[in-house]
């Protein structure tokens, strides 16, 4: 496993054979095909566009067992960056959005 992103409360890690991506935060860990990280981070993305001024926390629907969380602004925050973060270390950009 090469290990990508880790910081408090986010860890993203990529298989040697580069084609899954497990990525762990506020105590759900999921894998993902890289297609499917892309468009998780699509999906972060358009929450983001989402966030007013008063919001405290951001509800995700995760696929799996249709699972539901809220997170903490600060946690959504740091998850959405580090996504961007990797996605654009995988396909070789810089990141454009900060």
């Amino acid at each position: 496993m090469l290990q990508l992103y880790n910081q408090k409360p986010i860890s993203i890690f990529i298989s040697d054979r580069k084609n899954k991506v497990a990525v762990k935060f506020c105590n759900v860990a999921m894998k993902m095909k890289l297609c499917q990280f892309k468009m998780f981070n699509e999906y972060l993305l358009l929450k983001a566009e989402k966030i007013e001024a008063e919001t405290t926390s951001v509800n995700l629907m995760l696929v799996k067992d249709s699972l539901n969380i809220a997170i903490s602004l600060n946690h959504f925050l740091q998850l959405s960056h580090a996504v961007q973060k990797v996605v654009a270390n995988i396909q070789g950009e810089r990141i454009l959005k900060q």
